[in-house]
């Protein structure tokens, strides 16, 4: 795709995530915005457009290996906290929110709208094969370590597996794939009403990060940001200067993986780290950190891939 093409689509993108951020900061909506915005995607819009997407393109066999990829990626990224944190003097629940915090991707909510306007329809089933084994990081190894983080009751397998399974996206990227394989495609009326209500999600995702962005900063915060940051996105710098010297990095799948490998953390991490009584603040900051040098990332791919 031409430069410039991407260029605009990306500050587009911007535009609107600034635009979410401005509606917040003046306080044109309601406190509890982000919230409601966050579960009409996940439950709504984002299901649309996974179900749109994979009825318009058959699923290769190869693309299976983005799942697996995504997994590996997430467990590298958790070992590496872990070793770090664990040698760091931080306060203990900083160091839970931490390695928290460093558990998968943002795909849903910030990697979709980019993807969607600069690699296609094509591009968005290739990052939802990536969200497929992310989902296991994000509603298992994640939901796990807030558990053992907060002290507060014993780590229960079980209901980490009944998240995983019963949390209605990653439902229907199963049902997706089923579908597709199956030879199922969606029809008439069924057709145009998914379609249909998929079309806000990529203004809708794009607001909502620049309702949640947060750029209060204290000291004891600052020095735990700095550590994640570097755990956080270190994996996915390395795997992209290996890319560059292994692969063709002009195949899509290559694309996806070296972007999907440096994405910011997931919006679950504030809701993890509150419910399990961790510091949501700092998972806040956190997230806030990781988008801001996620879409420089991003960009640096896209323009020179």
């Amino acid at each position: 795709m031409n430069q410039l093409i991407i260029v605009e689509s990306i500050l587009l993108n911007i535009g609107v995530i600034l635009l979410g951020y401005g509606f917040k900061r003046f306080n044109f909506i309601p406190s509890n915005s982000g919230d409601v915005l966050s579960k009409i995607i996940l439950y709504i819009t984002l299901p649309a457009t996974v179900l749109t997407v994979f009825s318009e393109h058959n699923i290769s066999l190869h693309l299976f290996i983005l799942p697996v990829a995504s997994i590996i990626l997430g467990l590298i990224t958790f070992v590496l906290g872990y070793f770090v944190v664990k040698n760091i003097k931080l306060d203990e629940k900083d160091k839970w929110t931490l390695l928290v915090s460093i558990c998968g991707y943002n795909i849903g909510l910030f990697a979709l709208p980019f993807i969607q306007q600069v690699y296609g329809s094509r591009g968005v089933m290739t990052i939802s094969m990536f969200d497929i084994g992310n989902s296991f990081i994000v509603f298992g190894l994640a939901y796990g370590v807030a558990f053992l983080g907060s002290l507060k009751e014993d780590f229960d397998f079980k209901k980490i597996i009944k998240r995983i399974f019963f949390f209605f996206p990653f439902d229907i990227y199963l049902l997706s794939i089923f579908m597709n394989f199956a030879g199922i495609k969606l029809i008439g009326f069924a057709k145009d009403f998914i379609y249909h209500i998929s079309i806000p999600n990529s203004f809708l995702a794009l607001f909502t990060i620049g309702y949640f962005l947060d750029f209060n900063l204290n000291k004891n915060e600052l020095k735990a940001l700095g550590i994640g940051m570097f755990i956080k996105f270190l994996p996915g710098i390395v795997l992209f200067l290996l890319f560059g010297f292994l692969f063709d990095t002009s195949q899509l799948i290559i694309k996806i993986i070296a972007i999907g490998s440096i994405l910011p953390t997931p919006m679950l991490a504030v809701i993890y780290t509150n419910e399990r009584k961790l510091n949501s603040k700092l998972a806040s900051v956190f997230i806030t950190m990781s988008i801001i040098i996620g879409v420089f990332l991003m960009t640096f791919i896209m323009l020179n891939w």
